[in-house]
């Protein structure tokens, strides 16, 4: 890993760290000071509120005036919240962003590092980073932080929201998160349109430690069935009808079938598929299976602006 230092400001890129709150206030006061040790300068770090009714955005104003605050008038979910922050950031433009929420502890060198890969690879439009989840992770991620020398890299398929670094250029190209998903599913939506647009994605060997379900797990039973709903749409939005109901099918299973053993304690994810009953995980997978009919021509619609977009981008690349 590179050695940290302090570069010149004109010499590098600025990069706006977005951190999107909800009623999270002792998480902000838990991990907001790890976020802000990233070594890394010109950075603005940015906090989107989506509209708390706790003491969030009170106490960032009198511990944190340092930190951009928006205030938004409603909750506006993971995708309009985080799109909050990226349309502040194209407003002032750095060329990157980085996701991070509120329940993660990066490495401090994680932007610095993402940077010089991204300067090296600048067709790795999106970028992310070595995830420990969770409690039962912490040892390895502290013993990681310890041993990190020179950073790796290998190509990724997905790159989780949690900790998401991404070239301003993408978004531009490609559009922002759509936000019909509110939460869940809505990175993987974004990175399967950069990559059809030609950019590839990477994951870096430097340490990020995520709490993982500390702002949805007060969601309940709510987030299982956006998790099974946005899951379907994302297979019918991008890859149609066919996808879609294979999708669905999954779904049923993983819900409903007490012989389909799921591994839920190393898996998190699994366990919203699974969140109560039989009967009520049965209830919840029909609804998502319904909503995604009643908007079916809708999610069509939406695929198909997003490959006429990207037509148009690969359009104008190769003129």
């Amino acid at each position: 890993m590179m050695e940290a230092g302090t570069p010149h400001a004109s010499s590098v890129p600025s990069v706006c760290v977005i951190v999107l709150n909800y009623n999270g206030r002792e998480l902000l006061e838990r991990f907001l000071p790890l976020i802000a040790k990233t070594d890394y300068q010109p950075l603005e770090l940015v906090v989107v509120d989506n509209a708390s009714t706790d003491d969030s955005c009170e106490w960032l104003r009198a511990h944190w005036p340092q930190v951009t605050l928006l205030r938004q008038e409603r909750n506006l979910g993971y995708a309009g919240g985080n799109n909050a922050g990226i349309r502040y950031a194209i407003a002032n433009p750095p060329p990157y962003v980085a996701i991070a929420n509120n329940d993660i502890e990066p490495h401090p060198l994680w932007v610095r590092e993402a940077v010089a890969h991204a300067a090296a690879h600048p067709e790795h439009g999106i970028i992310g980073f070595r995830l420990f989840n969770q409690d039962a992770s912490r040892p390895a991620f502290e013993l990681a932080c310890r041993q990190a020398r020179e950073t790796t890299w290998r190509p990724a398929a997905v790159v989780t929201g949690c900790a998401l670094f991404c070239d301003l250029g993408v978004l531009r190209a490609v559009g922002l998160f759509d936000e019909a998903y509110q939460f869940y599913a809505e990175e993987e939506d974004l990175e399967q349109r950069a990559m059809r647009a030609g950019w590839q994605m990477a994951e870096l060997s430097v340490p990020v430690w995520h709490l993982g379900e500390a702002s949805t797990q007060k969601m309940g039973l709510r987030r299982a069935y956006l998790v099974m709903r946005n899951v379907i749409r994302l297979h019918l939005k991008l890859r149609g009808i066919l996808a879609g109901l294979r999708m669905s099918k999954t779904v049923l299973n993983r819900a409903c079938n007490p012989w389909l053993k799921l591994d839920l304690d190393g898996d998190y994810t699994l366990r919203r598929y699974r969140p109560a009953g039989l009967a009520t995980n049965a209830m919840l997978a029909c609804a998502a299976i319904g909503w995604n009919l009643l908007w079916l021509p809708r999610t069509l619609a939406a695929g198909r602006r997003d490959r006429e977009r990207i037509a148009r981008y690969r359009a104008s690349q190769s003129l």
